[in-house]
């Protein structure tokens, strides 16, 4: 009489085949998560250089001055002109805004330029830190890492 079934050579060889695939897809993995956590920080400092540029644009636009302000406990950023909150930015999930200034704020005038340099930091997924710098005075704001 004949049995059906692995036999204990058959069963060893094929966990040694799937802990190999299995190994080696969370070595990709790993890396994939630092790869899209790089991609989001610089995505992050990207629109954040936006942010800054298109409120400065609006104040001089409208010839009407306003501030950005960052809020470091609720994780997002506001432009606000008058009394009216024009942008909102949101910082992506797992990251941390950590200094802007002493009070958080940003102001511009009416021809959109800001009334001092400032360097924004802000801590990605990975807990590594991002600056994004601001001059006075000038339209240059730069992102590094």
């Amino acid at each position: 009489m004949k049995t059906k079934g692995f036999t204990l050579i058959e069963m060893i060889l094929c966990l040694s085949i799937i802990f190999i695939v299995f190994s080696y897809s969370l070595i990709n993995y790993s890396g994939f998560n630092k790869l899209q956590n790089k991609i989001y920080s610089e995505e992050f400092g990207s629109s954040l250089i936006n942010f800054i540029n298109n409120s400065k644009s609006y104040c001089r636009d409208h010839n009407n001055g306003g501030y950005i302000y960052f809020d470091l406990d609720k994780n997002y950023i506001i432009f606000i002109n008058a009394t009216n909150r024009i942008y909102t930015l949101m910082v992506p999930d797992g990251f941390k805004l950590m200094s802007v200034r002493n009070n958080n704020r940003i102001e511009i005038d009416n021809r959109g330029i800001t009334e001092s340099a400032c360097t924004i930091k802000y801590i990605d997924r990975e807990r590594q830190s991002h600056f994004v710098t601001m001059c006075v005075g000038s339209a240059y704001v730069e992102f590094k890492e």
